[in-house]
């Protein structure tokens, strides 16, 4: 038997996530594009995924996730230590007045897991499903991953206005265990990878910029990151 990875089955699964994470109906060709493949072999994944109602096309045959997504995501939350582990500590102990996410790195893109907004109440349902796929390097959650990766290896990921935002983070990082950024704006957030840098648990929208309330988010953050983490 060969060890080489099945190429097919790496583009159809990449295939059924760029899909699954639109926030529309997609098109063969738009969907290749975004993937940097070609539409033929995007469509006859999408064809193949549908057979078994993975995806489904809309009247103007664009695809959409089909029925077998929902017995495959609930599948996969079943199966998630970090999910199981992480939903109950987030309900209970996060933050109300700010934003706190928790996001997983794919592809150079920020999938979340968790992304819920200021409010009196957490709305669980929103903090779940509410928040879009990022690019990384816009993303403390995303850089702060990133940061376990080699210069070298990241570089040619990016283009030049996106190396000299994220490089001086990068380096911050690596510095510390933690990463806190100081956003243009006036915005302050803040990530603190778990699991062994397959995921990070972030607080975002801060807006006070002395030391000492840094301080302490930085404080809450790693204590709450510490109730979260996948048990071995």
């Amino acid at each position: 038997m060969s060890s080489q990875p099945n190429q097919s089955l790496i583009d159809g699964i990449r295939c059924l996530q760029y899909l699954v994470s639109s926030d529309k109906a997609v098109g063969c060709r738009e969907l290749a594009r975004q993937m940097g493949m070609n539409s033929t072999r995007v469509n006859r994944l999408l064809m193949t995924m549908a057979s078994i109602g993975l995806t489904t096309q809309d009247e103007h045959r664009r695809y959409l996730p089909g029925p077998g997504i929902h017995a495959l995501a609930a599948q996969a939350i079943r199966g998630s230590s970090l999910f199981a582990q992480a939903l109950p500590q987030l309900e209970r102990h996060a933050p109300r007045d700010i934003v706190v996410a928790l996001g997983v790195l794919w592809e150079d893109q920020v999938i979340y897991i968790w992304h819920s907004e200021p409010g009196e109440r957490i709305n669980t349902s929103q903090a779940l499903a509410g928040f879009r796929m990022l690019p990384a390097w816009q993303s403390v959650i995303g850089v702060s991953l990133l940061a376990a990766e080699s210069d070298e290896a990241l570089r040619p990921r990016f283009n030049d206005e996106q190396w000299l935002q994220i490089a001086p983070l990068l380096a911050r990082k690596r510095a510390e265990s933690y990463l806190i950024w100081h956003r243009d704006d006036g915005e302050i957030s803040m990530a603190q990878p778990i699991d062994n840098n397959r995921a990070a648990l972030a607080f975002a929208k801060i807006w006070q910029d002395d030391e000492a309330h840094l301080a302490q988010r930085l404080q809450q953050l790693q204590s709450l990151a510490q109730t979260v983490i996948t048990p071995r």
